[in-house]
């Protein structure tokens, strides 16, 4: 089973490096793991089943991605969760700092990206994600209010890129502008959002 979640894991890291022209050493594939359920839940914050786990030595940043077995075959949550691997792979390899916000934020606009460029929707159909978002239950506050700044800074922004970038001929656009995006410092993207 690791290997289809790593080539799936993988896959997904692939299409984000394009999207954003990542040049990436990293390979997300080879950083999945397979853990106890029960050891998940006591390494990820409370009320996460999946997620990105770091461990850290005096030199190196370890970074793993954990998918719980429900969570395999939801395409939002493999593109959120390999989001944020890459994400901090990306700012780890150029020595940028990047905030829990800045990765869920990021997180939310790549599924918005998905929704548009994979599975073409278009207008409010790309967006639906933001509808239908439900918080998972037992965040701790800290981690609700991160999540909903995220969510309502990606959602403002994702509006803005749909009136801004409505057609298929709009993609090269699109692509320019995700890519300045993905580059900005956290307060540009913080404002931009």
């Amino acid at each position: 089973m690791k290997d289809g979640l790593g080539q799936a894991v993988g896959s997904v890291a692939g299409w984000l490096a394009n999207v954003y022209a990542l040049d990436l050493a990293f390979r997300a594939e080879e950083h999945v793991l397979e853990i106890p359920e029960e050891r998940a839940r006591e390494l990820l914050a409370p009320g996460c089943r999946s997620g990105v786990l770091l461990l850290e030595d005096e030199h190196t940043l370890h970074l793993g991605l954990h998918l719980a077995p429900e969570d395999r075959s939801d395409a939002g949550t493999l593109v959120e969760e390999t989001s944020h691997l890459v994400c901090l792979a990306w700012h780890g390899e150029r020595d940028l700092a990047v905030s829990q916000l800045i990765l869920e934020l990021q997180a939310d606009v790549d599924r918005f990206v998905f929704a548009r460029l994979v599975a073409r929707q278009r207008g409010r159909d790309a967006l639906v994600h933001f509808e239908r978002f439900r918080f998972a239950p037992g965040l701790v506050p800290e981690a609700r209010t991160r999540y909903e700044l995220a969510h309502r800074r990606a959602r403002a922004y994702c509006q803005r890129l749909c009136r801004r970038f409505p057609g298929r001929r709009d993609t090269p656009a699109l692509l320019s502008e995700l890519r300045r995006f993905y580059r900005s410092s956290p307060a540009t993207k913080l404002h931009a959002a």
